[in-house]
This record gives C-alpha cells, structure tokens and sequence, in this order.
C-alpha cells in the first residue's frame, strides 16, 4: 500500500468523524486490515499517537538519542520496554509495533548495551523478543550482538531471555540454517555444561534444541531440520546423557522429561542409538521411570524409548534390560491420557517390528487386554486407533499364535468398528485383521482396464 494514500486515509478519518490522530489511526487500519491490504511498507507518525505503544516508541527513541544516561534516564528506558513488551502480547499489538517502527527503534539500543544494567538488559531483550515472530528476519549486526551476548553471558536473568529470544528466531527456516552456520550447537553445548545444574537453563536450552529442529518451512524448497538433527545428536547427545547421569537431575522430573524430548529430536541415526545404550543411557531412563509416574515424563520416555527402537540392537536391549513391566504400567495408570495412548502405541509398534521376542514378553504381561481396552477408551479418535491397529498387527505378524490373546478380548468387533467410523484408518485396521487371521475384504486402488499398452 502506498504511504501518502495511507497518510490521507487518516486525514480524511479525521476530518469526517472528528476523531484525533490515534483514534483515526486504529479506524483506518482496521479498515485496510479488512480489505486484506498489504501495510508491510506503511509508517505512522509515533510523535502525534497517543495510544501507549506508540507513545513509548517515541520516548524510546528519544532516550536514545541522549548522549548520556543517568538512573532516571534508564528508569524510564526499562519503563517504556515494559510498556511495549505488554503491548505487543496481542497480534493488534504486534502489527501496530511493526508500523511504528519499533524493531529498529528496540534494536538501536543493542549498541549500547554496555551502558546497561543486568536487569535493564534483561528487559531489553525481552522487549525485543516481544517484537519479533510473524515472519521478522533478524540479520547482520543485531544477530551477531546476540550470538556474542549468547556465548558470554553468565547470568541466570539475562541467559534466560536470551535463551527463549533464540527459541522465537528460530521459527523461520533462514534463521535455523544461518544459527546453524554460525554454530549455534557449540554455544549450546557450552551452555548446557556451564549450567549443569541449573533447572531453568537446562529445560530453556532444551526447548531452543528443538525449536531449531522444527520441520515446517513453508517458505523455502526444502528444510534442513534432518542435517541439523545429525550435527546435534554428535554435538549434544553426549552432553545431554552427561546430565542424565546426574543423580540430583534424575530427581527433577521436568528437567528429566525435557531431557527425553530432546534426545528423543536429535537421536536419528543408528549409530546414536547405539552410543546412548552403550553410554549406559537405557539405565537412567529407566531409573527415572522408576522414581517419576507421571503423565509427562512417561509420554517423552515412551517417545525417546520409540527413536531408540529404530535400531534392531537396542531394540532387543530395552526388553533385556526390563523396560516391557514399565511400559505396560505407565499405560494402565494413565490409560485415560490421549496423548500417552497414542506415544505407547507408536512405540509398541516400532519395539515389535521384526521382533517376535519383543512380542511375546509384551503379550504375555498382558498387553493385549490393554490395548484393548485403549482403543474403547480413545475410540473417537482416529490418530489413535490407526497406531493402535499397526502395532496390534506388529505383535501378531510373526507370532500368530498370540493373536488368540487379542481375539479374546474381541478386538475384531472393535475393529470392525473402527473401519466403519474412521475411513482414514481402514487400511491399518484391515492389515490388523488380516494378522489377526479373520476375514477382510481389501479394495483394490488400482486396477488395469484390460487394454494392451501402446508403444
């Protein structure tokens, strides 16, 4: 949209409805915001609005054109920061802080960054990380202030917000791959072994791990989340399994479960899953089990305990070393839990593909009564009942005597019922019958029309 048709917008607002400029501001940009007009090159006048975002902006930029600082001065600076980071919770918030020019107004202070306090520098960047998301690329000398604030900073407040301002660049796929190319896995890595033992710093880093492994670019041709997997499963499996090995960590529960979420991110390759078991990772997985029940800690167990079963060696270590008991009672105490069905099945199935010995101890402490007993439970949802399905066929495809154990609990009317209820799970529950050894009728997808093919 044009800048001077957007300034007589206002006007016009102004002159008609005798409004003042911020009222006939809001007005005019709620009705282009309707018309779906791009405003992404518009400004407004900040020294004439009197809403408090734009009137913070203002005196933001004109503390900082003062050459020096006293208290008062920087009283009000951490003042306005604070106003502005309220403001922009909202998404009205965050767009009006995009025409008011506030990314470059909040980004001017970075320069000046020595002038200021602990606290006022955590306020800073917290303001600062309120600006951004919704597409804001962060690039040249603002990123490489806050790579280098990153790498040295030691205190706890600062780190923080640092630590969770990293996590909202790295929704955008650019800004993964150039953290990437910066090295961003090293920093991390130095951060989680200076800060072994601090709860807060330990669960932000892990949520910046895998904020970086998202997958979801849109924008681009490809992601890189699979490369950036592999360089941080050499960078920080090791580290993380460090802090695993720690009794006092193994006790917090929050920081253990955010620990197995993240390993269970970055482990990809066979070869991780085999470093972990062989660092003695399995065992502190299950000691944690052991000492922690709740619905959390065993959902991202069950999901670092699925990537590790990628691998047909662990696979078989994590019956050996008695993981099968654990699993089937996490799943009957929080049988009730969406989420955790779904997590148990996925891992049921990848721990009995291939794997009859895994089976059969699974069938034989019963579970078969309690993925049963799931799928009544959960039966309104198909993500569940298509897993539920692919690892009842994953127990029985090799080991058909034990489908007996299924058809006991009458599983193939349930099923029956799944593939009329749910037409996405039809192909998942007709395989589960087949296993099963019941009768299925398969509808052929693609069929010849009986014509010779023309050369």
């Amino acid at each position: 949209m044009d800048q001077k048709a957007f300034d007589e917008a206002v006007k016009d607002t102004m002159d008609l409805l005798d409004m003042n400029y911020s009222d006939a501001l809001k007005d005019t940009i709620s009705q282009f915001q309707q018309l779906g007009m791009d405003m992404g090159g518009i400004k407004i006048d900040i020294e004439k609005a009197t809403d408090p975002l734009p009137s913070s902006l203002f005196k933001l930029k004109t503390y900082y054109d003062t050459s020096i600082w006293d208290e008062s001065i920087k009283e009000q600076i951490v003042s306005n920061l604070l106003i502005v980071e309220s403001e922009c919770k909202t998404h009205e918030g965050r767009h009006l802080s995009k025409l008011s020019g506030a990314y470059n107004i909040v980004c001017g202070y970075l320069e000046r960054l020595a002038e200021l306090d602990v606290h006022q520098k955590t306020q800073l960047i917290k303001t600062f990380d309120s600006l951004l998301g919704g597409g804001q690329v962060v690039y040249g000398k603002a990123l490489d202030i806050m790579v280098e604030l990153l790498k040295n900073s030691q205190d706890e407040k600062v780190l923080l917000a640092l630590l969770s301002w990293f996590k909202t660049i790295s929704e955008l796929e650019d800004e993964r791959e150039e953290l990437r190319i910066i090295g961003i896995g090293d920093i991390i890595k130095d951060i989680l072994q200076s800060n072994s033992s601090n709860e807060a710093v330990i669960i932000a880093t892990c949520q910046l791990i895998r904020a970086q492994l998202r997958e979801d670019n849109c924008s681009g041709d490809f992601s890189n989340a699979g490369e950036r997997s592999r360089l941080f499963g050499c960078e920080l499996m090791l580290p993380l399994l460090q802090l695993l090995k720690d009794d006092n960590i193994i006790e917090l529960e929050e920081v253990t479960s955010e620990i197995f979420f993240t390993l269970a991110t970055i482990i990809v390759r066979f070869e991780f899953c085999r470093k972990f078991n062989e660092c003695g990772g399995l065992l502190r997985v299950k000691l944690s089990m052991n000492r922690h029940s709740t619905m959390r800690l065993n959902c991202h167990a069950f999901k670092l305990l699925k990537s590790l079963a990628g691998d047909d060696i662990v696979k078989d270590d994590i019956r050996k070393v008695g993981f099968c008991p654990l699993i089937l009672s996490a799943l009957q105490r929080h049988i009730n839990s969406k989420q955790l069905c779904i997590d148990a099945m996925k891992l049921l199935t990848a721990l009995t593909l291939r794997s009859p010995q895994n089976s059969a101890e699974l069938t034989q402490l019963g579970i078969a009564e309690l993925i049963v007993q799931a799928m009544k439970v959960h039966s309104n949802d198909d993500k569940h009942q298509k897993h539920a399905c692919t690892a009842v066929r994953n127990i029985v495809s090799r080991n058909r005597e034990l489908a007996s154990e299924f058809l006991a609990h009458n599983i193939e009317s349930i099923i029956e019922k799944i593939i009329s209820q749910h037409k996405n799970c039809e192909f998942e529950a007709k395989s589960a019958l087949r296993d099963l050894g019941l009768d299925v009728n398969f509808v052929e997808q693609w069929t010849g029309t009986g014509q010779n093919l023309s050369s």
